[in-house]
């Protein structure tokens, strides 16, 4: 048959090339000894090396010279795998076949060095002697410990790490990586990055892939999209490596919500200290044009009060009269603006909440009916109490000015509503509105400083802040209620006990 046919053939040739070799056996075993580009020695039964190969000596430091018949293999042998290569030399000689041809151990050179040494062993058929075949895995074992301990850093990294392949598929993630994006490892390796990356599109990443192979490395900024669909913004050191052809890609990420808020609260200190400092030159200039308004309306009263006295027609009378009442209504609105921008000490003194709530809806007068808002006061009679008089006004501005924005900007509602009372202890004070009221999800960060509804159109996040602080050094309370559509109500609760006025007899 042709197979067998085949088969003959075979091994015919071999059996030609066996017996070319064997015609110089002596030059043949030379050629294998010394160019087959393995360490090889020959050792009698005593373990002297009676033959070595110039692979061998460059591997103990030594010449070939200064090795045979000179040096006992377990010289060369470190201390710690001595004991078994001697018992492996003993048994091949005394019990043929039980020692293995194959193992490992330490090699000791002339200096001192170690090397890892894979060593296969064999008998030379009728005598005493061995051949010992050697492979230095020196370098192996030290790039396999290497690549151990690397993959181990890479693991434990506190960093997110991806590689990619070409096609964007995610072939590695370590453990930052799954905690990250609240995938386990056999998940995120059946998805590509264009699944978790929010922020690009297949089309970005494969432009960015063509880039990366001219640059090496790059970093960017995207976001990732998590199992539970939260997303959360990166920061991205990406670097080409090319392997056997193939193209690779390995990622850094970081994530870097934390770094954005701490920006986003800069940019906003930021912008708040260009609006205080804009809020300072503002009170500066209406405290110089209330000087400039007050001078001339000075004289409009003065000179009016004695045209009155002089008037005995009654209709120049009641125009008289009419001058002279407006003259002092702005010049009590004038006062008021001088005394909300007055820069002061705050101090403590006997006050009347009505009269604070009086004088803060006059400063407020002329815009709340601007806008058609009713203004409704239930002033129910109170103890004096011991306050800083401005500051309370200056919260009470604050909430009116407030609830007259929310209406104005919603354009429904027309009412503001302050009543005062006593209630356990406490003044409270309450201003209410029937404007679009408060969304839910606001309510708690209302008094956070910098927190504004209002976007561009002009808050600063700061005024129910600094009320609330303001309330908190009395040792009260100023809280919100409202309900979406509805309005809302907020409370100011000033402490008696610690504020309350002393009596005439206590001073």
């Amino acid at each position: 048959m042709p197979g067998r046919d085949n088969g003959k053939n075979q091994i015919s040739v071999r059996d030609s090339i066996e017996q070319r070799l064997l015609a110089d056996a002596a030059s043949t075993f030379r050629t294998m000894f010394e160019r087959s580009g393995t360490a090889k020695a020959v050792l009698n039964e005593h373990g002297i090396i009676v033959m070595a190969n110039e692979t061998l000596a460059r591997l103990v430091d030594l010449s070939v010279g200064e090795i045979e018949g000179k040096h006992s293999w377990f010289e060369f042998v470190a201390e710690s795998d001595r004991k078994k290569a001697q018992e492996y030399h003993r048994l091949r000689r005394s019990h043929p076949g039980t020692a293995p041809e194959l193992y490992e151990f330490r090699l000791l050179d002339h200096n001192g060095s170690i090397h890892e040494i894979e060593i296969n062993v064999a008998m030379f058929p009728g005598t005493d002697l061995s051949l010992l075949s050697l492979i230095d895995n020196t370098h192996l074992k030290t790039a396999q410990e290497m690549g151990r301990l690397t993959r181990f850093a890479v693991e434990n990294a506190p960093e997110s790490i991806f590689w990619l392949n070409e096609s964007g598929t995610l072939m590695y993630a370590n453990a930052a990586a799954c905690r990250l994006l609240g995938y386990n490892l056999g998940q995120i390796m059946s998805l590509s990055i264009y699944e978790i990356d929010a922020g690009h599109t297949k089309r970005d990443w494969l432009k960015l892939f063509r880039e990366l192979r001219q640059a090496g490395s790059m970093v960017w900024q995207s976001e990732y999209r998590r199992q539970d669909g939260h997303v959360l913004p990166v920061e991205i050191l990406i670097t080409y490596i090319q392997l056997n052809d193939k193209h690779y890609y390995w990622a850094f990420a970081r994530d870097v919500t934390a770094t954005r808020q701490a920006e986003k609260r800069e940019q906003q200190l930021q912008t708040e200290l260009n609006v205080s400092g804009r809020l300072a030159s503002v009170g500066e200039l209406a405290a110089g044009v209330a000087h400039e308004i007050n001078n001339p309306l000075t004289g409009i009263i003065g000179f009016s009060e004695r045209l009155l006295r002089k008037a005995t027609d009654e209709k120049i009378a009641a125009d008289l009269k009419r001058i002279h009442s407006e003259a002092l209504r702005a010049a009590r609105v004038v006062q008021n603006l001088l005394t909300f921008a007055r820069q002061r000490q705050p101090s403590k003194e006997p006050v009347d909440v009505n009269s604070i709530v009086k004088e803060s809806l006059a400063l407020r007068e002329y815009e709340l009916r601007q806008r058609g808002i009713q203004v409704v006061t239930h002033l129910a009679e109170l103890p004096c109490i011991m306050a800083d008089q401005y500051q309370l006004e200056q919260v009470l501005v604050n909430l009116i000015v407030n609830a007259e924005q929310a209406i104005a900007t919603a354009g429904r509602g027309d009412r503001l509503t302050i009543t005062t009372g006593v209630l356990d202890e406490f003044i409270v004070v309450t201003v209410a509105d029937n404007g679009p009221g408060i969304k839910p999800e606001y309510l708690d960060k209302l008094f956070d400083p910098f927190f504004t509804t209002r976007g561009d159109s002009g808050g600063t996040g700061l005024g129910l802040s600094i009320c609330h602080g303001i309330v908190a050094e009395h040792g009260g309370q100023l809280t919100v209620s409202s309900e979406l559509g509805d309005g809302a109500v907020f409370t100011v609760a000033l402490p008696l006990k610690e504020n309350r006025c002393p009596r005439p007899d206590e001073s």
